[in-house]
């Protein structure tokens, strides 16, 4: 797979887009000049898969919303825990980074940071890194010589070097809360717990309008959606970005999938399949960046729905034959995968709205209980919204009320989803496009807060080292009130 750092759209993929698009629209509707009912059935389809979607939205919530249940017991002997870190172009980030995760509350002994970079760096990401390391030796600075790219191949090359028995898996741009290593090895420690994720909030929230809705709509899913699915007892995933594990499932199930855009919703199949858990705890948090611009957002969020959609493609028609998982976990799995590959097919809602407007029946209900159905699934995404953004006031550095204002812009924003989603189905079943891992361009410089300036090419003493992340960890407030005790 080839690794981008942009990604180039040219006329005739736009032309064949706009052809297919055309072509299909033709296609779907045409049947409705001969058999005026055809608009009535397909309308209704539509329509049930987004009452649907929005049942689920609050039974997740609903799950989510339960009183937190945790397995808070470390063990005697604290096992060692190795942090893979790949690196590509990161020189925005890591001057913020490295300090938090050198800043975690683990034993020193205990805790090994590996940065695996690529060798086609066209930045500071090496120099940066190799001062870290000069500076702590926890700090493993891995040179990789870039052949094939993606997330997928670098993580593969860093397990290589990993001498831990819990593995944790995090982007460059995360910023760790110094509590995240101990909470995950405790959980870790529950039976038949082989993976947990956290909450990953978003710290550049209030940059502009793109990264709040992108705050608000991962505050939902990280918080609701995937927590709530994981108490549920349904297809809980892990994160390429933000995820521990314990050493022997590598052993057992393999390495990540290095051909596939999502490798870490791959993985999180097999997990569930061989009949283990994927544990979710909203208190084991780290802070991401958000795409700032619209454009960088469409990059990123094609390449999460294709890889979702090539994710269905491989294990669809087999994850019910998979006996060592429970038959409503089998369910779930096979049920949000496909909601990924429906949601393409719901484009056709903006035609649909058209022909109604034009007089025609596009539902089978009548014209009252089509009216509150649509207002149950039109005012799913607000309610949602703003329980969450209640739930999040007890959380560090909460959405301000100003956030409540984006709730309108939900339902624009949610069909404009379901367009770039019709484009991954395209790209994926009907053209198999190429494709390449394009990685999420980052925020600029400035978002480095003051206190994260340094210069990483002088060398600090080992007192002034420990001054340096003391510090740091404070002014970021990373440090939880609460610790477990060992």
């Amino acid at each position: 797979m080839e690794l981008k750092t942009t990604e180039q759209t040219n006329f005739r993929y736009i032309t064949y887009h706009l052809l297919i698009t055309a072509v299909c629209l033709q296609m779907l509707l045409l049947p409705g000049h001969v058999f005026p009912r055809y608009y009535m059935i397909l309308g209704t389809a539509v329509f049930v898969a987004i009452v649907f979607c929005s049942a689920r939205s609050y039974l997740l919530a609903f799950f989510a919303m339960k009183k937190n249940d945790t397995y808070n017991r470390l063990p005697d002997e604290l096992p060692r825990v190795s942090l893979i870190i790949p690196s590509y172009n990161e020189e925005t980030v890591l001057e913020r980074t490295i300090p938090t995760a050198l800043a975690t509350d683990y034993p020193p002994d205990k805790l090994e940071l590996i940065y695996v970079y690529e060798s086609s760096c066209t930045d500071r990401t090496e120099q940066i890194i190799q001062a870290f390391a000069s500076q702590d030796s926890r700090i493993k600075a891995v040179r990789r010589i870039t052949q094939k790219g993606g997330k997928a191949a670098v993580t593969n090359y860093g397990l290589q070097f990993a001498t831990g028995d819990i593995i944790g898996i995090f982007d460059a741009d995360h910023s760790l809360n110094s509590d995240l290593v101990r909470l995950a090895v405790a959980q870790l420690q529950a039976p038949n717990v082989k993976c947990v994720r956290g909450w990953c909030r978003t710290i550049n929230r209030t940059q502009n309008l793109v990264t709040r809705l992108v705050a608000l709509e991962r505050d939902v899913v990280e918080r609701f959606c995937i927590y709530g699915v994981w108490r549920m007892g349904g297809f809980s995933t892990s994160t390429g970005g933000h995820a521990f594990f314990r050493r022997e499932v590598f052993d057992e199930l393999g390495l990540f999938n290095e051909d596939i855009l999502t490798e870490d919703i791959d993985f999180s199949v097999k997990l569930h399949s061989a009949g283990y858990q994927i544990a979710v705890l909203p208190q084991m948090q780290s802070w991401e960046e958000a795409p700032t611009s619209l454009r960088s957002l469409v990059i990123q969020r094609k390449r999460w729905t294709r890889g979702w959609m090539q994710v269905w493609r491989m294990h669809a028609t087999r994850i019910l034959k998979a006996k060592k998982a429970a038959l409503f976990k089998r369910i779930d799995v096979l049920v949000s995968l496909t909601c990924t590959v429906i949601s393409g097919l719901l484009v056709i809602l903006i035609p649909l709205r058209g022909l109604s407007a034009l007089g025609f029946r596009t539902s089978c209900f009548d014209e009252k209980l089509s009216f509150l159905l649509w207002l149950f699934a039109a005012t799913t995404p607000g309610i949602i919204s703003l329980l969450m953004w209640c739930l999040s006031r007890n959380e560090e550095n909460p959405s301000g009320p100003e956030d409540l204002l984006l709730i309108p812009l939900l339902i624009p924003y949610i069909i404009f989803w379901f367009c770039v989603s019709w484009i991954c189905l395209v790209d994926e079943f009907v053209l198999s496009w190429p494709f390449a891992y394009v990685k999420t361009e980052r925020a600029e410089e400035y978002l480095v807060p003051a206190e994260l300036e340094t210069d990483p090419v002088a060398p600090l003493t080992d007192e002034e080292q420990v001054v340096e992340i003391e510090e740091i960890a404070e002014g970021l407030k990373v440090g939880s009130s609460k610790s477990l005790d060992t």
